[in-house]
């Protein structure tokens, strides 16, 4: 079965279902170098048929994330809506971002979190492989925080709005196990105008072993377009 077939995921390109095997092909790639003693032979056949598609890869047309997001069937039924929140059922995957370097399906890069909404939640679920290790036996501190602020950015459409991370602070309580099932829970605490107070957690076989607190600052859907890459501050305007 292919991972778009795994992942229920509507979208609008037909490329889709190939990015996402292919993605989970290099992911699968990388965890074995990591985790394993490969050959000198080997380790270069990989460096040289990589290299190889990276140049062909590299003449294609460029992608706009933001463009896509614009034309997105779903993204189009939040705008009408003026909320987000229509689109993500109780239960559901919040998969709005194929692309993700933490949840995409379809990111070589992804570390393969997965949010559903669970009532006002988002709960984030995965396994870390090899390649996420920090210190020898530990997922690494910074792919948890990616963890942390992923499940909360999941948390965004569920409560109705979309925002920009403001401030995450973290406090690692212990260690993060590698191999065995995570869930990494965020719900919102407060609003207070643009700023969204969350809360969030992250828990394995043996209890919670981080927790965190974030400040998110919300912008309509509408002025999306408008900022592009930059994150606006609380306090900037917003666009008319």
């Amino acid at each position: 079965m292919s991972g778009a077939a795994m992942s229920g995921n509507v979208d609008d390109h037909p490329d889709l279902p190939a990015r996402i095997d292919a993605a989970l092909a290099l992911r699968r790639l990388a965890h074995a170098i990591v985790g394993h003693r490969v050959d000198i032979a080997t380790l270069h056949r990989i460096a040289e048929a990589a290299d190889a598609l990276a140049v062909e890869i590299e003449t294609q047309p460029e992608r706009s994330r933001l463009a896509e997001l614009l034309e997105n069937p779903r993204f189009a039924q939040a705008l009408a809506s003026g909320s987000l929140s229509t689109v993500i059922e109780d239960g559901a995957f919040v998969d709005l971002f194929h692309d993700s370097p933490v949840s995409g399906s379809a990111n070589p890069l992804s570390m393969g979190l997965r949010i559903r909404r669970d009532g006002d939640e988002a709960v984030g679920a995965v396994v870390l492989d090899k390649g996420w290790q920090g210190a020898p036996g530990r997922g690494h501190g910074g792919v948890v925080a990616a963890c942390i602020d992923e499940t909360v950015g999941g948390l965004l459409p569920i409560i109705g709005t979309f925002a920009f991370t403001g401030e995450l602070t973290l406090r690692y309580l212990a260690p993060c196990p590698l191999g065995v099932p995570l869930e990494f829970r965020a719900r919102l605490d407060d609003r207070d105008g643009r700023k969204l107070h969350i809360s969030a957690t992250g828990r394995g076989p043996d209890g919670i072993f981080v927790e965190s607190t974030s400040t998110f600052i919300a912008v309509p859907l509408e002025h999306l377009p408008a900022f592009g890459d930059h994150n606006p501050g609380p306090d900037q305007e917003i666009p008319k």
